[in-house]
């Protein structure tokens, strides 16, 4: 004997989570080219700014400032940006001459 209206309330719940992280830890070399590009960079940028004549005291100061921070942060926090100064330094240096 069968129950014709027997109904029945399944129900099923999966969670699933991946996570990936992925850091580089870079060495002494790849930190000595990006200081000294970062101070070339900063010298190059304060040289430009006092040579703009339209800006004056103290808003060439505050636009130095603001740049000064922008480079800084790409150079020293920025992954990307880092990533592409690495690679730019190995493809110049891999060319055959």
């Amino acid at each position: 004997m069968t129950n014709k209206n027997h109904e029945d309330n399944v129900s099923a719940s999966v969670q699933s989570s991946a996570s990936v992280d992925f850091k580089v830890k870079r060495g002494a070399g790849s930190w000595g080219y990006i200081y000294t590009l970062l101070g070339f960079v900063l010298t190059i940028e304060t040289g430009v700014m006092g040579l703009i004549v339209p800006i004056k005291w103290p808003w060439n100061f505050v636009s130095l400032l603001v740049l000064a921070t922008l480079t800084i942060y790409l150079f020293l926090y920025n992954g990307w940006f880092q990533n592409k100064l690495i690679g730019f330094k190995i493809r110049y240096e891999e060319q055959a001459r």
